[in-house]
């Protein structure tokens, strides 16, 4: 992605309550086996004056409920973007930046990983969230793919079986090839 666009880099907020050995991913994440359709639900913070904290505003229980009906797999809060480092590869050279990645009021302030029947659930469970109900939250279906499985190689497979060209032109190659160069 670096060769593309921009990757950010942010810790996450280290909470000093936390348990000895906690992790934020769970180390049996990816051996799971997927149960309904990922989504990430993005938590967005503005610089603007936050809503009066309301006694329902405690994401502890959210989080509580969600983890109890096995839609949340995990999720943190991510330290602020002036914490942000930038990562570009341009050209086969590293590039660095500091600070936010863009020039915006809103920044993601935390994340939320679900897994739930469809998309109408992930609303309903996003529009639980506190933050639904001061801040924003954007949901984003996660890009399904098989960690053990070649996808690539796989879809050149079938395509040869069903006689589909999957290679580009020789022309269209050689072009691609002298603009990289």
């Amino acid at each position: 992605m670096a060769r593309f666009g921009r990757v950010e880099i942010r810790p996450f907020v280290q909470w000093p309550d936390a348990e000895p050995g906690y992790r934020v991913v769970p180390r049996d994440l990816l051996d799971r086996p997927e149960r309904g359709r990922r989504f990430v639900l993005l938590v967005i913070a503005g610089d603007g004056e936050p809503a009066a904290p309301g006694e329902d505003d405690d994401p502890g229980a959210w989080v509580a409920e969600m983890d109890e009906r096995g839609v949340r797999l995990f999720g943190d809060v991510l330290q602020g973007p002036g914490s942000a480092t930038f990562v570009r590869e341009r050209g086969g050279e590293v590039l660095l930046g500091d600070g936010p990645f863009a020039e915006s009021k809103e920044w993601i302030a935390g994340f939320d990983l679900l897994e739930v029947a469809d998309l109408a659930e992930a609303i309903e469970v996003a529009a639980k969230h506190p933050m639904a109900r001061g801040g924003t939250l954007e949901l984003r279906p996660l890009w399904a793919f098989d960690l053990h499985d070649d996808h690539v190689a796989r879809q050149r497979r079938e395509a040869a079986e069903r006689e589909v060209r999957t290679e580009l032109p020789a022309a269209a190659a050689a072009a691609m090839a002298a603009q990289a160069g």
